[in-house]
């Protein structure tokens, strides 16, 4: 018998309330949920083995080129900030320099965390602002509970995207 047939007959059963109809009802109702989740986390491509269709692929989003490292002055960093479609998207907290390109939804021209892009975010990052006040690498007086924010995103900006250097006249005051 082969494995339709057998799904088909299970199936005859669950609606007729046969002997096994709760469990076929439960495992039909699991494959549809893990085929479900499985588009949702990876894309509708996941669901044919991974092969991209020429619309996907026309739909993928196109980067610039790295930002090669080096050190940037303020004025060379404001350079950065997203309104440039053709140059890398860069911010810098704790005066050390991210290139955030591949966040652009966030980060880019329009993005909600636009702000923070060409400058040191240091103290908006810390107290989870986007007032224009806050758009600073000034942090001399932040409570440690600010410091330990501000902290933790610049781990989370270690781990998603390249240091590309440090600002060399940043206003960035801390020393944690």
């Amino acid at each position: 018998m082969s494995s339709l047939t057998t799904l088909t007959t299970a199936l005859k059963e669950a609606l007729t309330g046969g002997p096994d109809s709760t469990r076929v009802i439960f495992a039909f109702f699991i494959i549809l949920l893990t085929r479900s989740l499985v588009r949702i986390l990876f894309g509708a491509s996941a669901s044919r083995g991974g092969r991209r269709t020429t619309a996907e692929e026309d739909e993928e989003e196109t980067f610039p080129e790295p930002m090669p490292t080096g050190d940037l002055r303020r004025t060379e960093l404001k350079k950065y900030d997203g309104s440039d479609e053709t140059k890398p998207i860069l911010l810098a907290a704790k005066g050390i320099i991210f290139d955030v390109t591949r966040g652009r939804d966030f980060y880019g021209k329009g993005g909600p965390y636009n702000a923070f892009t060409g400058i040191d975010c240091s103290r908006a990052l810390g107290k989870v602002s986007l007032e224009k006040e806050d758009l600073c690498g000034n942090v001399k007086d932040f409570a440690a509970s600010q410091r330990d924010v501000l902290n933790d995103w610049v781990r989370k900006f270690e781990a998603k995207y390249p240091v590309v250097g440090k600002l060399i006249d940043g206003d960035y005051n801390g020393k944690f």
